[in-house]
């Protein structure tokens, strides 16, 4: 998978990418930030000289209640000093004297004033604009008034005093009123004018600022205003250049968050390929939901997430896409149509960030089916060249009765199938029957290594082992079977079609056949014993005596088919594993004889080996578990019930079944065939040395 690079643009930074805006804000911020700091400084000029204001102001006052008590005082001398208009008058005169002399010391070195309500102001020292100088004057004027006032307030309320000292501060006072007045009306214009040109320096100041900000401001808003209008006018070109590759593009494309939801903006493609509208905001998971089994889509889940995941390589999981020609069944109007789509995932970087996976969804139907019809060719001509090379190898007599025997197998199982029948004992007897036909057609197909026919016979007896699963049969059940059957008969016009074009050319000639096939019956059991002991891992010598040619095929066929499945039987349950031979001291190598003899009134088959023999604890054992039988009953079973359910269909001491064995049927077919003939069966065992098959059958058969 490739990985997705966004474009540049949109990888830069925050900052980067609002840089022009972030500066043209902090620049307004700061100019509003500096204005405000100057307007704060004059205000707070102001204040100060507000307060100062007030203190002269107070000093001015306080000077003129000074005059007004003293000359008060001066015209009601001789009144008695305890009478209160002269007690109103010396205090008002005290406060006045205190006023003065706080707010003279406080303008000229900075600290608290007074007003005529005893509130205190803090003033600065008085320095600018020769109210220093004045000050001072002031200070030197009032402190020798306020000396002799002070004089004064000491003895004005005692009987023996006299005016001198009222006389002197009285005239003292008209001396130095007039100047005292002017230093301290000149201060008091001095501060009204700093106040007046200060205030009108605010408003100066934020009369421009507030300009300044609006033009700014104004400036702002159209340079951004264009750059939006620029930035909208790409955007809109982008998308319409998305739109186009959206609605032109052949493949489903859409992008996928972390939580598996569709983005927005998809292919129009997707909509036809998943026969759905509307996808965008809808998650992934339910839009596949009917289409794939639930399996699937959790392994979808769990792959998307892992392309999430920044520890995991993208190419490594590649292969692990569930997603891969994947099989669907898509809505298409009121029926669902059965594609094939590709699903690849590609991780969208947003710096060194998975944003997104990009999602790339291809119809590759035709693909996949051509491929299929492909492969399907392939194997039917790897089949027939298979096919090819059997006949060509084989005893052409063995071939010829394969095919027959093949097609008298497809018509008995074609004839079953269509019998009727629906009581429950007619369909069982239905599968059995089935069973032991396509049993016998996999043995003989097996030890002429006619693989296809093997193949086919498999999944019938699989069909037939679920069927026989059920607990109640009924006609339907078999219906898949005419699809298998279907198979067997096209592939037996196959290898009857190989064996026409072959003509009689076969590797025996009809005159020396008689001495010829006898090597040819030998290595045809020999090659099959050895592909089944190499199967089940195991060795074994195999030996073949006695006649090698019987000219009637009914016997012919039967002693070969009963031979194959004994022979099978032979490797897989009689001969042990090397170890365990070893272990019981005996060969590596098991040996199995074959041997058929004839007589003027019948053919004899042995077929022995020296495995471990017939466990009839073991049966008895599997009789309990398949519910045959109690354990008290199934220990009473002589040897001749325990064999007989040996021979039973469906028994076997295997546990699991494989392609060579443990389906039960391969000694039911025995029994059958020899039955079918009128032959008989003898067994002679011991458990741990031998087992030994000996059938006898009558020549007298048509």
């Amino acid at each position: 998978m490739a990985t997705t690079k966004t474009p540049e643009i949109k990888s830069q930074s925050t900052f980067a990418r609002y840089r022009g805006l972030i500066l043209s804000v902090t620049v307004f911020l700061v100019l509003i930030a500096a204005l405000m700091a100057v307007s704060l400084n004059l205000s707070s000029q102001i204040g100060r000289n507000n307060q100062e204001l007030t203190a002269v102001s107070e000093l001015h006052h306080a000077s003129h209640n000074m005059m007004q008590n003293l000359f008060n005082l001066k015209l009601s001398y001789g009144e008695d000093p305890n009478s209160p208009h002269i007690a109103h008058s010396l205090q008002m005169l005290r406060d006045a004297s205190t006023i003065m002399t706080t707010n003279i010391e406080a303008l000229r070195k900075g600290g608290v004033a007074k007003t005529e309500n005893g509130d205190s102001i803090e003033v600065g020292s008085l320095t600018q604009d020769g109210n220093a100088e004045r000050m001072e004057n002031l200070s030197k004027t009032w402190g020798s008034l306020a000396g002799q006032i002070e004089n004064y307030l000491k003895e004005a309320t005692s009987p023996t005093a006299n005016s001198s000292n009222l006389d002197l501060a009285v005239m003292n006072a008209q001396n130095s009123h007039d100047k005292m007045n002017e230093d301290i009306e000149t201060t008091i214009d001095v501060l009204n004018g700093k106040i007046v040109s200060r205030t009108n320096t605010l408003g100066w100041v934020q009369g421009l600022g507030i300009a300044g900000a609006v033009i700014y401001f104004v400036i702002f808003v159209f340079v951004f205003l264009r750059q939006l209008l620029a930035s909208d006018a790409k955007a809109d070109a982008a998308r319409n250049e998305t739109d186009e590759i959206m609605n032109t593009v052949s493949t489903g494309l859409f992008l996928l968050d972390k939580d598996l939801n569709i983005g927005s903006q998809y292919s129009k493609e997707l909509e036809k390929l998943l026969g759905q509208r509307q996808l965008g905001g809808r998650n992934l998971v339910e839009v596949l939901g009917a289409m794939i089994s639930q399996e699937d889509l959790n392994t979808t889940h769990s792959f998307i997430g892992q392309l999430y995941n920044p520890r995991v390589k993208e190419r490594l999981i590649g292969s692990l896409n569930p997603l891969t020609r994947q099989a669907m069944m898509v809505p298409e109007g009121n029926t669902n149509v059965l594609r094939y789509l590709d699903f690849k995932f590609n991780r969208v970087y947003h710096g060194n960030d998975i944003s997104r996976v990009l999602v790339n969804v291809s119809d590759v139907t035709d693909a996949v089916l051509l491929e299929k019809k492909i492969e399907d060719e392939r194997e039917q001509n790897d089949m027939q060249l298979e096919m090819l090379s059997t006949i060509l190898r084989s005893d052409r007599v063995m071939i010829d009765d394969f095919v027959r025997n093949t097609q008298r197998r497809n018509m008995a199982i074609n004839n079953v199938l269509k019998a009727p029948g629906e009581r429950q004992n007619e369909l069982r007897t239905k599968a059995e029957h089935v069973f032991r036909e396509v049993h016998s057609l996999k043995g003989e197909a097996s030890a002429l290594s006619l693989y296809g026919f093997t193949v086919i016979a498999e999944n019938i007896e699989s069909e037939l082992k679920k069927i026989q699963a059920n607990a109640t049969l009924s006609g339907e059940n078999f219906l898949g079977l005419a699809v298998h059957l279907e198979e067997l008969m096209n592939l037996t016009q196959t290898i009857e079609d190989l064996v026409s074009r072959l003509g009689s050319g076969g590797n025996v000639s009809e005159g020396n056949q008689a001495s010829a096939a006898r090597p040819h019956i030998a290595d045809y059991y020999k090659r099959f014993v050895g592909e089944v002991a190499e199967r089940n891992k195991k060795i074994v010598d195999f030996s073949y005596v006695g006649v090698s040619e019987i000219s009637n095929e009914t016997i012919r066929t039967t002693i070969n088919e009963v031979a194959v499945q004994l022979l099978r039987n032979a490797v897989v349950h009689g001969i042990e594993l090397p170890e365990e031979r070893q272990k019981n001291r005996k060969l590596e190598a098991g040996h199995v004889r074959m041997e058929v003899l004839e007589s003027p009134e019948q053919f004899v088959l042995n077929l022995e080996d020296d495995g471990h023999g017939i466990d009839y604890e073991a049966i008895r054992a599997k009789a309990v578990r398949l519910g045959k039988y109690t354990e008290a009953q199934a220990a009473e079973l002589g040897t001749k019930e325990l064999l007989a359910l040996m021979f039973s269909s469906g028994f076997s001491t295997l546990e699991q079944s494989t392609g060579d064995a443990g389906r039960g049927v391969g000694l039911d077919v025995i029994k059958d065939r020899v039955n079918a003939i009128g032959g008989k069966i003898n067994i002679s065992t011991s458990l741990g040395s031998y087992t030994r098959f000996t059938f006898t059958f009558p020549k007298n058969v048509a």
